[in-house]
């Protein structure tokens, strides 16, 4: 790839406005929902479920167990015009309201949102 091409790939990744919101795994009955920033982490999720290496070990436990039943969503998706502002607050509220709105949720990775 020339070096323009790539600077100008770079520009466009750059650019982007991120999808952030609240994300949720669900198996069954079961639902684990956090704050994301960038809703396209769930590869990095999915990975890290599959290494066994993922922070919440009764999450990682029901994955290993049955990774077919695990689904992933994105709950509630933040409107927002500027992508360099400070959304944490926002998406604090939004998070806030999911807990509401599905009380038996728990948080997906512990001591983080």
């Amino acid at each position: 790839m020339d070096k323009n091409r790539k600077k100008e790939l770079r520009s466009q990744y750059d650019e982007r406005k991120p999808d952030m919101g609240i994300v949720c795994w669900q198996q069954g009955e079961n639902r684990w929902i956090a704050i994301s920033r960038d809703a396209a982490d769930y590869n990095c999720s999915l990975f890290q479920l599959q290494l066994g290496s993922w922070p919440n070990r009764e999450m990682q436990k029901a994955f290993t167990e049955d990774p077919g039943s695990f689904q992933w969503s994105v709950l509630k998706k933040l409107e927002y015009k500027e992508r360099d502002e400070d959304h944490s607050e926002d998406l604090e509220l939004l998070y806030m309201l999911c807990l509401e709105e599905y009380p038996q949720a728990r948080q997906m990775r512990p001591g983080r949102r």
